[in-house]
């Protein structure tokens, strides 16, 4: 598989690291080897938990931009949405390990996630709307993480907040100091992996409907095939969709007709 996604297994948690310097940015490839890497675990009955996690300096920040230009910008969105479906078939806990920056898809990939922890670096944020766009999983997802009126101040502000501001909203369970983050990530999945596998996927099966937004995760899917077609076939023909794109490839602050 690609070596953009790199699996290690350690005492029955599959570590999954996001490895594309510097800032683990989600193309098309990368998006189809973490979903691939996903669904080859789910026949592995000795992987308990899988923790997801950035190499370097960053834990993702977000969908490369180039791939919201008109001609692949469907290809983009079947392939990150499908890492989430990915998710939602393999049916075991996940938690999400995050250093650096979470934005944009990074920060729907810890949303989506079951729990989360972060160091005290870590930034987390919604920027799309800054580019005429919006986050399609996060729009689902985060009302039930955060509440509404959070989730809607994260995804109309679209500014970033710190990791103490995540942990008091609820996005992160926990944050840790730099020195020994690992160790305390490490503690933090532990607490998960140590008990019954076969527990924790019922577990997990039972909690899963809530964290989706009190959606079975086959509602969800729909859900988030209707997101798809108010997102391909309705912001993507928008002017400002178009402007928002074109802004940031030309290093300028857009100008809005909003339409």
């Amino acid at each position: 598989m690609s070596e953009t996604v790199r699996l290690e297994v350690r005492a029955h948690v599959a570590w999954l690291t996001l490895d594309r310097p510097p800032l683990n940015v989600f193309d098309i490839p990368t998006n189809r080897a973490l979903a691939a890497h996903v669904r080859a675990l789910a026949p592995r009955p000795e992987i308990r938990v899988v923790a997801l996690t950035g190499a370097g300096a960053a834990f993702s920040a977000g969908v490369q931009i180039e791939d919201h230009a008109p001609e692949r910008v469907a290809q983009m969105l079947a392939a990150f949405h499908d890492v989430f479906r990915a998710l939602i078939e393999l049916g075991r806990p996940t938690v999400a390990v995050v250093r650096g920056a979470a934005l944009g898809g990074g920060c729907e990939l810890v949303a989506f996630c079951d729990a989360a922890i972060a160091s005290e670096s870590s930034t987390f944020g919604l920027p799309e709307i800054g580019l005429g766009c919006f986050p399609p999983v996060a729009a689902l997802v985060l009302p039930s993480v955060v509440g509404a009126h959070r989730a809607a101040e994260l995804l109309f502000g679209g500014e970033t907040i710190d990791a103490r501001r995540a942990e008091a909203i609820g996005l992160v369970n926990a944050v840790a100091p730099e020195a020994g983050f690992e160790v305390a990530a490490g503690a933090f999945v532990e607490r998960f992996a140590r008990h019954s596998g076969a527990a924790l996927g019922l577990a997990h099966e039972a909690l899963r409907p809530a964290a989706l937004g009190g959606r079975t995760p086959d509602a969800f899917l729909a859900e988030l095939a209707r997101v798809e077609t108010i997102y391909l076939e309705r912001l993507m023909a928008t002017r400002d969709a178009q402007e928002g794109i074109a802004a940031w490839s030309e290093k300028r602050a857009p100008r809005w007709e909003d339409r």
